[in-house]
């Protein structure tokens, strides 16, 4: 049961799945479980063993990259043995018996990682773009991710913004101190005012596709120089 628990919660992370270390996790949390019944612990004093050993466990089977986010990684490790947990159960009780409910719960559990994957694999393909805006004369292109909190639309038009950071959009359209109509924008930083305006035109490449769009051009100096705009997800149903 840890082994398939770990399994599940190490791909659910987006982990790369390792026998070995999953199989040596698994063995760890035995191990843990196996101290705890042999000092006669209490159910209160077992329950708070359960979050350190459910890290270890996470850091032997996933490696740096669960050890970076360790309670993340251990609330994975508690979704994970409720989901193979109720498989198991499940199955237990359509065929009446505990070793097939294993067996069919381990493939349901692996195909439910591997789903779990691709989606993530189909998701990531998608998260970068590239935007290209043209604006009085001239032209410049720049790095987006697919933001598909980004919901904002432009009061006057009613066109999705795409925001960019506000210096590097002024000096690549060359539009210096030039003002704009303000927009404002609730973050989890604040309401956020920034300057809008609508590009002649606006083209999106995505998933490799080139597509010409419609939208607004939000220009954030909170972004930085660095921050790739944030393309609606809304824009990637648009079509020339």
């Amino acid at each position: 049961m840890n082994v398939l628990m770990l399994a599940l919660a190490v791909r659910l992370g987006g982990g790369r799945f390792r026998p070995g270390r999953v199989i040596a996790g698994a063995l760890a949390g035995t191990w843990i479980a196996s101290g705890a019944r042999a000092l006669a612990l209490s159910r209160m004093e077992a329950a708070c063993l359960w979050l350190p050993a459910a890290i270890i466990m996470m850091g032997i089977a996933g490696g740096r990259k669960a050890l970076r986010t360790p309670v993340k990684s251990a609330l994975l490790l508690m979704c994970a043995a409720g989901l193979v947990g109720g498989m198991v159960l499940s199955f237990s009780g359509v065929t009446g018996s505990l070793a097939g409910a294993y067996v069919l719960g381990a493939a349901a559990a692996l195909a439910a990682g591997a789903c779990t994957a691709r989606a993530r694999c189909a998701a990531q393909d998608m998260h970068c773009a590239r935007v290209t805006c043209a604006y009085r004369g001239r032209q410049a292109t720049f790095d987006a991710i697919i933001d598909s909190g980004n919901t904002l639309r432009d009061y006057l038009t009613h066109l999705p913004v795409i925001v960019i950071d506000e210096k590097s959009a002024r000096q690549a359209l060359a539009i210096g101190d030039m003002r704009f109509r303000p927009i404002f924008a609730q973050t989890a930083g604040g309401r956020v005012r920034m300057d809008v305006f609508v590009p002649q035109e606006i083209v999106l490449e995505a998933d490799g596709k080139r597509i010409t769009v419609r939208a607004a051009v939000a220009l954030c100096d909170r972004l930085g120089e660095n921050v790739p705009a944030l393309v609606p997800a809304a824009l990637l149903l648009c079509t020339d």
